[in-house]
C-alpha cells in the first residue's frame, strides 16, 4: 500500500514553517505536468472521483489515473486508484483533442490494477520518507550512493 500525505496549510506562514522544517529530508524534486477532466456537468466531480493524465520527468510515458470512492475514517482519507500506462505521445493526443481520445493498440485497460491510498494529517518519520509513493525509489537511490561513497 502507498501511504500520501497531503497537508491543508492556512496560509503562506504555515507553508514557510513546514517547507523549513521538511528541507533536510529532501532527496530530490520531481518535475510534473498534470492534467485533470470532468464533464461539463461535472460528472466526476459530483461523485468525488478524478480523471488525471500525468506527464513527469522521470518518465518518458503518462499515465492515466481515475481515483474514486474515497472514504474517511477517522481524518485518514482511502481511495481506489486505478492506473493506465500509455505512450507519451498518445497522451498529448488526448490532451490536443479531449472530445476524440483514441485507446492505444495496446491497452491494458479493464485489467485490475487498484491501489488504496491511505492519507493522513499526522504522518510517521516513515511515511515522511515515503512522501509522493517514491519511498523505494528513495531508499534504492540512497543505498547506490552510499556503495559509490564506499568504493
Amino acid at each position: 500500500m502507498e501511504t500520501e500525505v497531503k497537508l491543508w496549510l492556512p496560509d503562506a506562514i504555515a507553508h514557510c514553517y513546514v517547507t523549513t522544517v521538511l528541507t533536510p529530508f529532501h532527496v530530490t524534486t520531481h518535475r510534473q505536468e498534470n492534467n485533470f477532466f470532468d464533464g461539463s456537468s461535472n460528472e466526476l466531480s459530483s461523485r468525488r472521483a478524478i480523471l488525471r493524465l500525468r506527464f513527469a520527468d522521470t518518465d518518458p510515458r503518462c499515465v492515466v489515473t481515475l481515483k474514486a470512492k474515497a472514504v474517511i475514517v477517522d481524518g485518514v482519507s482511502r481511495v481506489e486508484e486505478d492506473e493506465e500506462v500509455l505512450d507519451a505521445a498518445i497522451g498529448r493526443e488526448c490532451l490536443a483533442e479531449p472530445a476524440n481520445p483514441r485507446p492505444p493498440p495496446h491497452t491494458e485497460i479493464g485489467k485490475p490494477k487498484t491501489h488504496h491510498h491511505a492519507r493522513s494529517a499526522n504522518p510517521s518519520p516513515r511515511d515522511m520518507e515515503n512522501r509522493g509513493g517514491r519511498g523505494e525509489q528513495r531508499r534504492k537511490m540512497k543505498r547506490r550512493e552510499k556503495k559509490n561513497r564506499l568504493k
